[in-house]
């Protein structure tokens, strides 16, 4: 078995949220091995022309990823995707619309597996009801702890009034937490995948043309001083969303991850010459930082 762990992307919401429509566009986009999870095929409702094989509980498609099904439960079916052969890269787990993320994240931690990424889907135009209503608002606003992605989805939908009443709640209920909108769940697949951590820094762009904009820097240097890189990981706004890079410092390489507003620094084991050459890539809402910004945090004097 690989000792490299699978990725766990979790997508949870209440329900009418929008999850399955995104899932689907997960599916149709990814270009790399990602295993799915989810409670009923019928309700993913799969494109036919994405369909390769049906065994069991399990769909195949054309492009290495799979679907299967939670009719035993989610512990057995990480179980079985750990012992693919060859292993998923990645594994997207829809969460019950009724569920909260945060009990589903608990299970990332078995041997394995890496929690990457927890998204939250939000239904613009009924969040504001859900929320306060009686029965579920607790459920609703609970699904929100857990978030490091919050996903306003049907914005179309939204007059100036839900709008700026939404802020309000998000503002309240996940104040820390980058929240893009989104219209029938179209955002960039990258945001909700795994950054690669490119051997030469690209230039600062936009990912893709599609979807909810989002815009790239990068930062290429050399050695920083470990107290400069934390600064930085600290100061990094709401709206970015993710970054990842290699660190040189003084004390060796260091692998550096931020996703949502969970960020950590991982010491990597090198065989041959330590690198010398920091290499970061950060992704976020338009603007979140200016285009020389990393390079004020890590190199200038403050």
């Amino acid at each position: 078995m690989s000792s490299d762990r699978i990725a766990v992307t979790i997508i949870g919401g209440y329900l009418g949220a929008g999850k399955t429509t995104l899932l689907n566009h997960l599916l149709a986009a990814a270009d790399e091995r990602v295993a799915i999870l989810v409670n009923d095929f019928g309700e993913l409702n799969i494109d036919a022309s994405l369909i390769d094989t049906t065994a069991g509980n399990t769909i195949a498609l054309p492009n290495g990823c799979i679907c299967c099904s939670l009719v035993d439960g989610l512990g057995a079916a990480m179980s079985d995707i750990d012992e693919l052969d060859p292993r998923p890269e990645r594994l997207v787990i829809e969460a019950s619309g009724v569920a909260d993320p945060a009990g589903v994240a608990a299970f990332t931690h078995r041997r394995g597996y890496r929690l990457d990424l927890v998204v939250v889907m939000v239904d613009g135009e009924q969040f504001a009801e859900n929320a306060a209503d009686e029965y579920v608002g607790e459920t609703v606003r609970g699904q929100l702890a857990a978030a490091d992605l919050v996903v306003v989805n049907k914005t179309d939908l939204m007059d100036d009034a839900a709008d700026s009443r939404l802020d309000e709640l998000l503002d309240r209920l996940a104040p820390a937490v980058p929240t893009v909108r989104a219209v029938n769940a179209v955002i960039d697949p990258a945001v909700l995948l795994d950054l690669t951590t490119p051997a030469v820094a690209p230039q600062a762009d936009h990912l893709h043309d599609h979807g909810v904009p989002f815009e790239t820097w990068s930062y290429e240097g050399g050695v920083v001083d470990l107290s400069r890189v934390r600064a930085m990981a600290e100061a990094l706004p709401r709206a970015v969303v993710r970054a990842k890079g290699i660190v040189a410092t003084p004390q060796g390489a260091q692998l550096f991850q931020r996703v949502g507003p969970r960020w950590s620094l991982t010491e990597q084991v090198t065989l041959g010459s330590v690198p010398s050459v920091t290499c970061l890539v950060v992704i976020g809402l338009p603007g979140a930082i200016t285009e020389n910004w990393l390079e004020d945090q890590l190199e200038n004097s403050h």
